[in-house]
């Protein structure tokens, strides 16, 4: 193509069978594409075959009298600056302004909010100790007199009946019931401290009484507030240290008890003044806060903001496949379709279920791509896409004035705000999709019930067998995808904004940096005849939605699909008939016609999607498998300095969309 027009070069059998469409009757509008090469696969409707075909976006307005790809220019690409602008409109500017003020709102508000609650943890520690040692300090006194008046006397009987059941004390007891009891007393009782009392033999209560009296004397000269006094010494004193252990052992125990229960009394009323100053701080935080986010948000303007976007897409170019990433144009024509296998605008019929278990005719129109064939060839990966880009978000308040001649804004892009990208794309072929228009069925979903539906199968194919792609292979770009942002060189990078502003050139891109993607097979199902993709509205709002599987086995059936598990068995029921569309087949095989021994297209009625990038394998199942080795490779990343890092391949296999739904809001 030259700068000024597209041309559709068709080949003049394909020319002549569409226009013998128009004037034919229509029983006989296909009869130079063969009802049997066509009829049994495809239908019949508008056939289009691309022969020889290119093109590419340069220069607008531009007068030269043949493309830069034509006259021996150094960076042929700087021309390509013609462009497909892409302006969001339908903004609700009361909405941004609420939106605005809300942002600028709930951002001050957060940041004085944050400042204001900064010191709550140190304040809760802080009033937790001071009020609690406070609370300790002041009720000392009180509690410990409280514990001793409550424990101290039990607790000294309870340290003096051990002491009584000691070895030594038990001695001591039956040694002064034996007294006591065998008359003892009235010989004389040796003295040892303890009270000496009359008795006449063979009294065993009152020796028992005694003996336990004397006892527990015995217990407070050893070991109690008698260890001081001055005592005769006996078998009983002697070897002994003779130390008040009893007294101090309460006046211990008082203690503890008391610290306990300050303690425990303390920590309560520490928490309740801690959370109580937390409270009163966080209070305080939110009217500072508040008040400051208000003053703060009156003041915005949604002017400044930069809600609007503008997108350019230059230089978008198709022409024949190479074996450079390099370079978005090879300025080669590609042929795409042929007589038995063209692109087909149609018109068609199928009985379906959706959303209820009825079923009934839908007729659809179709867009269908050259089928894909059962055996592979490379003949159909020919096709190069590139363009590149300049995407800006810029104010609202900026100026919406346009040069006429170019359709481009004078002003408001900045640089600053500026993604500028770069795509390259070889080795494609998108044969075997496939999209499909019609009105859905009756739903009980108003947004659903007979509104605008689709089917599709997307294939961007790269590579037929990718299972001993290699990363030292030499050929890895001829099938790839590259998406890049360096430029070649400052000065290569033009020094306007944007060309669409003044005509500048476009940026010469740096020869290998960027993020590589090789031989990837892209095979997405968006909806389906059973599972409509639906395009409808929900008040002011656009709703782009992959309707959900309904619980109906007569619809569910055809799309969950049965897997082998490689052991002879299955996971799933024998009843589900979905399968997974990739690289290699897609569904039921075609016929070119019924007569045909074997199929020679690939199907189209798969209801699982796939994405491979790499060195991928195909399992006998149909499922796909990324290897690892050291070699494989998909996704690569390089550099402005040559270096290359290899992540390796990529396979995601058997995607099914159960439900899936994009919604505007606000408008």
């Amino acid at each position: 193509m030259t700068e000024h027009a597209i041309t559709f070069p068709f080949c003049k059998h394909c020319l002549a069978t569409a226009i013998g469409f128009f004037l034919a009757n229509p029983s006989y509008a296909l009869q130079a594409l063969s009802d049997d090469s066509l009829s049994n696969t495809t239908g019949e409707g508008v056939a289009l075959v691309l022969d020889n075909f290119k093109m590419v976006f340069q220069q607008p307005n531009d007068l030269s009298t043949g493309s830069s790809y034509t006259r021996g220019l150094e960076n042929p690409s700087q021309y390509d600056t013609g462009f497909i602008r892409i302006i969001p409109t339908g903004e609700n500017y009361q909405n941004i302004s609420e939106h605005t003020y809300k942002k600028v709102y709930n951002q001050v508000y957060d940041a004085e909010y944050l400042a204001g609650v900064s010191t709550t943890s140190t304040l809760y520690q802080s009033t937790y100790t001071t009020t609690f040692n406070n609370y300790k300090t002041q009720n000392y006194s009180s509690t410990k007199t409280a514990v001793s008046s409550e424990i101290s006397v039990g607790v000294r009987q309870s340290l003096v009946a051990e002491y009584f059941e000691s070895d030594l004390m038990q001695e001591y007891y039956q040694q002064r019931y034996n007294d006591y009891y065998d008359g003892t007393i009235i010989t004389g009782l040796k003295n040892d401290g303890t009270t000496s009392y009359t008795l006449t033999a063979l009294q065993e209560n009152k020796s028992n009484e005694y003996a336990a009296i004397n006892t527990y004397e015995m217990i407070e000269i050893l070991y109690g507030n008698r260890s001081a006094d001055t005592v005769p010494s006996t078998q009983w004193t002697q070897g002994v240290t003779r130390v008040n252990h009893i007294d101090p052992k309460v006046a211990q125990t008082v203690e503890t008890v008391t610290q306990e229960r300050l303690n425990y009394e303390g920590d309560k009323i520490a928490n309740t003044a801690a959370s109580n100053a937390i409270k009163e701080l966080e209070l305080l935080a939110v009217n500072n806060a508040t008040q400051a986010a208000k003053a703060a948000a009156a003041q915005t303007s949604v002017g400044a903001l930069r809600t609007k976007a503008d997108v350019f897409i230059y230089g978008l170019a198709l022409s024949k496949s190479d074996n450079s990433l390099s370079s978005r144009y090879s300025n080669q024509g590609f042929n795409w379709g042929s007589a038995d296998n063209p692109w087909l605008f149609r018109a068609g019929t199928e009985k379906v279920k959706q959303f209820k278990n009825v079923e009934k005719d839908v007729g659809y129109l179709a867009l269908e791509a050259p089928l894909a064939t059962t055996t592979p060839t490379e003949s159909d990966n020919n096709i190069k896409l590139g363009f590149w880009t300049d995407i800006f978000s810029r104010q609202l308040n900026s100026s919406a004035e346009v040069d006429p001649s170019t359709g481009a804004p004078k002003s408001g892009l900045d640089k600053e705000h500026r993604l500028r990208t770069q795509f390259i794309a070889n080795g494609l072929s998108l044969n075997g999709s496939q999209t499909r228009l019609f009105q859905t069925l009756d739903s009980d979903n108003p947004n659903h019930h007979q509104t605008l539906g689709m089917a599709s199968v997307l294939r961007l194919n790269t590579n037929d067998n990718p299972a001993n792609l290699s990363f030292t292979d030499s050929n890895l770009d001829s099938k790839g995808i590259r998406i890049s942002t360096a430029a070649k060189s400052d000065t290569l990078d033009g020094t306007a904004v944007t060309p669409a502003i003044d005509g500048s050139l476009a940026p010469v891109f740096h020869d290998t940096e960027g993020l590589y993607l090789y031989s990837p097979n892209i095979n997405l199902v968006l909806g389906n005849m059973y599972q409509p993709f639906v395009v409808g509205s929900e008040g002011n709002n656009i709703v782009l939605e992959v309707t959900r599987i309904p619980n109906v086995p007569e619809i569910y059936n055809k799309i969950y699909q049965n897997y082998e598990d490689g052991k002879g068995g299955y996971l799933g029921s024998t009843a589900f008939t979905g399968s997974t569309c990739n690289v290699v087949s897609c569904g039921t095989p075609l016929k070119a016609n019924a007569n045909d021994s074997a199929a020679m297209y690939q199907g189209r009625n798969a209801t699982h999607s796939s994405i491979a990038i790499g060195t991928v394998e195909r399992l006998p199942n149909n499922m796909l498998r990324a290897k690892d080795h050291d070699n494989s490779t998909g996704v690569v990343f390089k550099g402005v300095d040559g270096t290359a890092k290899n992540l390796g391949s990529v396979a995601i296999d058997g995607v099914l969309i159960q439900h899936l739904k994009f919604k505007t809001t606000g408008l």
